[in-house]
């Protein structure tokens, strides 16, 4: 945790730490982020280390970095881009809870807030990470899940494939586009979805976009979060209920 008031600090860590989490504050984000650069050279000298399950900070601090500028580092460094991060924001402060979405913020709270909200935040966001994570589902099995979500939201939803393999909803010709959704992706996002949808774990999904395993969780995370989906079934149900990916 990062924020300059030393009273919010000690305050939380209590608490936090009453819940069973293990915690460290600090007072400003450079330090932080030293620390996090030594936990992550010890890996070359085969020391033990913890990585943090989440990043919670004060987004207005003094000094050369403000909590936005240090979510922008994590969010730019492929060994930190997943770790979950929670800004907190002043009550009514909504360019600074913009601003924190753009970078790449998982939640926000604004203060003042109560510790328990706090505590709801990290758990989701933990288990979220945790799903994200999730190597132990067989492919075939995600695969034949997959079949079983496009059939049913086909019935469900009167869609069809028509002669050419093309698929279409009833009551409209074949050259009517037939795609709708409110939530914004982008192409990135659009092609993990697609993958996804292929049964691809995220390590099979890194290696097919070229990109680091990382990044790809950031890309699964910023969906789960403008479709309020908990895991990655919700996702691929929303995902072709929409058409943002190809049955």
């Amino acid at each position: 945790m990062v924020d300059d008031e030393e009273s919010i600090r000690l305050a939380l860590r209590e608490y936090l730490m009453d819940q069973g989490y293990r915690v460290t504050t600090f007072s400003d984000a450079p330090t932080a982020l030293q620390q996090l650069s030594q936990l992550f050279d010890s890996i070359v000298n085969n020391k033990s280390f913890v990585v943090p399950d989440a990043i919670v900070s004060d987004i207005r601090m003094p000094g050369s970095m403000d909590g936005l500028e240090f979510l922008k580092v994590i969010r730019a460094n492929d060994k930190l881009v997943g770790i979950p991060f929670i800004l907190l924001t002043a009550k009514g402060m909504t360019s600074d809870r913009i601003a924190g979405y753009k970078a790449g913020a998982d939640a926000y709270l604004p203060k003042p807030f109560h510790p328990e909200e706090l505590i709801s935040i990290l758990d989701n966001l933990i288990q979220r990470r945790e799903t994200l994570n999730a190597e132990n589902i067989a492919v075939d099995d995600l695969r034949e899940e997959m079949n079983q979500i496009k059939k049913l939201v086909l019935e469900r939803s009167g869609v069809y494939k028509n002669q050419a393999g093309n698929t279409m909803q009833k009551g409209a010709s074949d050259n009517t586009a037939m795609y709708w959704s409110d939530v914004f992706l982008t192409t990135d996002e659009r092609e993990v979805l697609q993958l996804l949808s292929k049964g691809m774990t995220n390590k099979d999904i890194a290696k097919e976009m070229k990109l680091s395993q990382r990044r790809i969780e950031q890309f699964l995370t910023s969906m789960f979060r403008k479709t309020n989906a908990i895991n990655r079934t919700e996702l691929l149900r929303w995902a072709i209920a929409t058409r943002n990916v190809k049955i």
